[in-house]
């Protein structure tokens, strides 16, 4: 029978034919297709997500809950375990202490020191006395370096900038360059105090009245207080003529300056404590212009040994430019080591004056200029640093000073051809021995 589904010429011809006749099946709705609402279904799905979300959310607190709680428990345990081990021990020992109860030994060894315990009732009593007794503090030997410099005027007249001057180098210079080639003594010391002679602050006062004649008003901004704290130097004396240039408040200003920088100040009872293994020294900064105003600073003397073991009278006073101390002077310096001064050191005369021993205590009249800013070739070009060690054996509260030494190391004010506000060391034999003998009172004049 002929395939009418191909040609004559065998080619292939599709035949859909059977595809008409075949009746089209319809596909069965699916169960509430008719009530399907999509968004609706996209919203519920949103929803069990986020509650799934905040479930495991929830889970996630709980179980840091958990472990935070097992950790407070475990800490709380383990500090009770230890602390009734230690209160085992402690408690164990005192009362074994307290009724000489013996601990487990070897009875023949119980017994020989049981035996050896009723020998001696009455030394056995003192020993329990001093085992429950406060054991008292050790004794101790304290060594302590001070190292102390006359006047340093770190600001200028009328804060003039001008090159050059003080302020000038204090804007262009690094702070340490004013006491680095004497870093090394203040470095290696324990303390180091020098007179502050001039005021740090930014407030608008006028300059204080001082009436006529020559008058100068030395000030520099208060970032500037920084040179000392930068330079070793822990402690300074604001009593002096010049740091009440500028009135109360700019003097308020320079206490706070100082303050911020960490620099310990003296101003009459306002002392200065430098305090080493608990050995206490205090300075007392005062100015005394005669010997009636010294005998007003008996005073803050008197307070002053009240809360240290070696006291330090830094003074400002006397007339200027004088190399040897007024009668006055002198006198009033013996009377402040009668009434208890250990050392006594003086400022204001802008040239050294010399030292001298009084009934044991070291009395130097005038430490002279150091880094001074007043003065652009002070003469005679020479200074020193004073230093002076102690040696003290006790415990706080009750040392004993039991040695003094003291070392002079010369200086020049500065090493420029005119003052570049860097005192140095001096290195020249002659010039230094000349120094020193004119501070022992063998020669009359440094110039």
């Amino acid at each position: 029978m002929a395939d009418d589904r191909y040609t004559d010429d065998d080619e292939y011809v599709e035949d859909n034919s059977y595809e008409e006749e075949r009746p089209k099946r319809e596909r069965p709705k699916r169960r509430y297709e008719d009530d399907f609402d999509e968004e609706e279904y996209v919203s519920h799905r949103k929803e069990i997500l986020r509650q799934r979300a905040a479930e495991k959310k929830e889970q996630r607190l709980l179980e840091v809950r958990r472990q935070r709680r097992r950790f407070i428990i475990f800490g709380i345990i383990a500090f009770l375990l230890v602390d009734g081990i230690l209160c085992y021990i402690f408690l164990g020992n005192k009362i074994r202490d307290k009724f000489n109860i013996l601990p487990d030994l070897p009875v023949a060894e119980k017994k020989e020191k049981e035996k050896s315990k009723d020998k001696d009732v009455t030394e056995m009593t003192e020993v329990a006395t001093v085992t429950e007794a406060t054991p008292a503090e050790a004794e101790r030997e304290v060594d302590v370096l001070m190292s102390f410099a006359g006047d340093c005027n770190m600001a200028t007249n009328l804060e003039d900038a001008s090159y050059g001057t003080m302020l000038w180098y204090l804007q262009n210079y690094p702070s340490t360059y004013f006491f680095e080639p004497v870093e090394s003594y203040f470095q290696e010391d324990d303390f180091t105090v020098v007179n502050c002679e001039g005021v740090f602050s930014d407030s608008t006062c006028a300059p204080r009245d001082k009436g006529e004649g020559i008058n100068f008003w030395f000030r520099a901004p208060s970032k500037y207080a920084c040179v000392f704290a930068d330079n070793d130097i822990e402690a300074v004396s604001i009593n002096n003529n010049h740091t009440n240039d500028y009135g109360p408040e700019c003097f308020e200003d320079t206490q706070k300056a100082l303050d911020s920088f960490g620099t310990q100040w003296g101003f009459r009872d306002k002392l200065i404590i430098l305090e080493k293994d608990g050995y206490k020294i205090a300075v007392m900064c005062c100015s005394f212009y005669s010997y009636e105003e010294a005998e007003g600073v008996v005073e803050w003397l008197k307070q002053a040994e009240e809360v240290s073991d070696f006291q330090v009278v830094f003074f400002h006073g006397g007339t200027e430019r004088l190399e040897a101390p007024e009668d006055w002077k002198v006198n009033a310096c013996h009377m402040l080591v009668d009434e208890g001064a250990d050392l006594i050191l003086g400022s204001h005369p802008h040239v050294l004056q010399p030292r001298e021993n009084y009934n044991g205590v070291d009395i130097v009249y005038s430490l002279g200029n150091f880094c001074f800013g007043g003065n652009t070739g002070p003469q005679p070009n020479r200074t020193i640093i004073y230093q002076y060690k102690l040696h003290a054996k006790g415990i706080p509260g009750n040392f004993i000073t039991e040695s003094k030494e003291e070392n002079i190391i010369p200086c020049y004010v500065y090493t420029g051809s005119s003052n570049n506000w860097q005192p140095a060391p001096i290195e020249d034999e002659e010039t230094k021995n000349n120094v020193i003998r004119f501070m022992n009172g063998e020669l009359a004049t440094l110039h």
